[in-house]
């Protein structure tokens, strides 16, 4: 128990979300002292008056921990664990942006606005694509009669180059405008009420809409109804906005130490991301000037971020400073000192791992003994 001053304690799970125990390390031996079948603040006090030397404990943000050491000895220096703190503040930013940043999310777009207020544009069919293109040939030769005729051509001569009847040659002549082939429809008057209930609910079925249009004095057949309810499904899911699914790739840009042009990379995902969220400005400052705190080591540092931060309108990120003012001294000395609880963490995952290879063959007095003496 020579460097035993230095200790790193923390729970593990016998069965989980059931029973606990709790792990105490050297942090300079690197070793584990003991374990307790339990975790219960008592217990965890009792054996820390028994062992009057410790000096100065590592651990994470356990309020039972934080008692049993202070019950135990006021002069106990407690250390907060920085990944715990950092992890805490993960959750607060995860928490923020997925209650800013909907999971699917369809940006603002003008030109879509003023094309819903306009005249839709149905889609051509099959049928309507040969009326088109057959407008488009009865077009070209009735302008080609009209030239031949101007060039002096009798009608007899037009008949013969055109191979068409003389009837035909004077109906040409006679034709001022472009010809349409297509028939006209009462029924087109109820395409803009189709339009607009689709676009109120894009759920809304063939009947519910139907019955919308007879109210409204639709007599035609449900074929002829459901043939326009088509062409204006298609159109309207031609004119919606393409939907974006970028709240992960939000928080894994945010929270990546690595890369410091956070900015430029949410652009990236889209142009105008950070003009409808502008709050993500604010968490990426947020969330890069307290990784700082660590590497400055500033107490007031700490205290101007935890002060400034509070004023926001964050709440999740406010929740997580009250939680800081909680356990104030151990966040401190997280900044400010190097002494971490990883190698304790390190500790309970070569438990755990133990724990699996001997389940159910042997009691804690094993578990202990191969814990403590790497058996």
């Amino acid at each position: 128990m020579k460097h035993l001053p230095f200790v790193g304690i923390d729970d593990f799970a016998f069965k989980k979300r059931m029973t606990y125990g709790t792990i105490f390390v050297d942090l300079i031996t690197k070793k584990p002292i003991d374990l307790l079948k339990t975790r219960k603040q008592e217990d965890v006090t009792e054996w820390l008056k028994s062992h009057s030397n410790i000096a100065l404990i590592t651990r994470d943000g356990s309020k039972s921990y934080a008692k049993a050491i202070t019950e135990a000895s006021s002069s106990i220096t407690q250390v907060g664990d920085r990944w715990h703190i950092l992890h805490q503040l993960f959750e607060a930013i995860k928490k923020t942006i997925t209650s800013i940043v909907p999971l699917k999310w369809k940006p603002p777009n003008p030109e879509l606005s003023a094309s819903k207020k306009a005249t839709p544009i149905v889609p051509a069919r099959k049928d309507e694509t040969r009326r088109i293109q057959n407008e488009e040939k009865r077009w070209e030769r009735i302008q080609q009669v009209q030239r031949l005729y101007e060039q002096g051509y009798s009608v007899t001569a037009i008949q013969k180059k055109c191979q068409i009847s003389r009837g035909t040659v004077y109906k040409d002549l006679r034709q001022k405008g472009k010809p349409s082939n297509k028939r006209g429809s009462p029924y087109q008057k109820y395409r803009p009420l189709i339009h607009s209930l689709l676009l109120k609910e894009q759920s809304n079925t063939n009947h519910q809409i139907e019955k919308v249009c007879r109210s409204k004095g639709y007599t035609g057949s449900l074929s002829t109804l459901n043939a326009m309810i088509a062409e204006e499904r298609r159109n309207a899911k031609n004119l919606e906005p393409k939907s974006y699914y970028f709240r992960q790739k939000i928080i894994k840009i945010i929270w990546d130490f690595e890369k410091n042009n956070h900015i430029e990379c949410l652009r990236q995902l889209h142009p105008k991301l950070l003009e409808v969220f502008p709050e993500l400005k604010v968490i990426d400052e947020l969330v890069g000037s307290f990784r700082n705190l660590f590497s400055e080591k500033s107490i007031e540092s700490l205290e101007y971020w935890m002060n400034h931060y509070n004023e926001s309108d964050l709440s999740h990120v406010k929740s997580f400073i009250n939680g800081l003012r909680q356990d104030l001294q151990a966040v401190k000395l997280s900044v400010q000192e190097e002494w971490n609880n990883g190698i304790t963490e390190g500790h309970v995952n070569r438990l755990k791992m133990i724990k699996r290879i001997m389940y159910g063959r042997a009691g804690f007095s094993v578990l202990k003994n191969r814990v403590l003496y790497q058996i």
